[in-house]
């Protein structure tokens, strides 16, 4: 008989499509990485707790290219030093874990290739905007 190890087997994670809109988000994990191009970056998983889905958001941690992380930091409350920012990975986790904040969803077209060559194409959400949740007002006019 022969035996196989399947411990590291793990189910395929279902991509579900978020409605579009203002929706309050808990940051339920954050960690620091390095993205595909070699940019050091923040991941949040931002949690929906009416949907029980996380949505991974990646904050590039470059200058230039790093208004996600700033929306982020001060839609949490970051105090920051004459409008200075620690981007410790450290002071960011610390100022993020577990904070509410509300997330604008829209949603765009996708276009993948699966694994027998053919173009697949979905409808997937994005986050695009942020605000406190104690400043929301729900117009989406605004």
């Amino acid at each position: 008989m022969s035996y196989e190890d399947l411990s590291n087997e793990k189910k395929p994670i279902k991509k579900l499509l978020i409605s579009e809109g203002w929706r309050n988000q808990k940051i339920a994990s954050v960690s620091y990485g390095v993205s595909k191009k070699g940019n050091p970056q923040f991941i949040f998983g931002m949690f929906d707790s009416e949907k029980n889905y996380t949505t991974d958001l990646y904050a590039i941690n470059v200058s230039g290219k790093r208004w996600l992380l700033k929306s982020i930091l001060d839609c949490c409350g970051y105090e920051k030093v004459e409008d200075k920012y620690d981007l410790s990975e450290e002071s960011v986790i610390k100022a993020t874990k577990d904070k509410e904040l509300c997330c604008l969803f829209e949603h765009e077209d996708n276009e993948w290739i699966n694994k027998d060559g053919e173009a697949i194409h979905t409808m997937q959400h994005k986050i695009v905007d942020f605000k406190p949740i104690e400043e929301v007002a729900w117009d989406e006019n605004k």
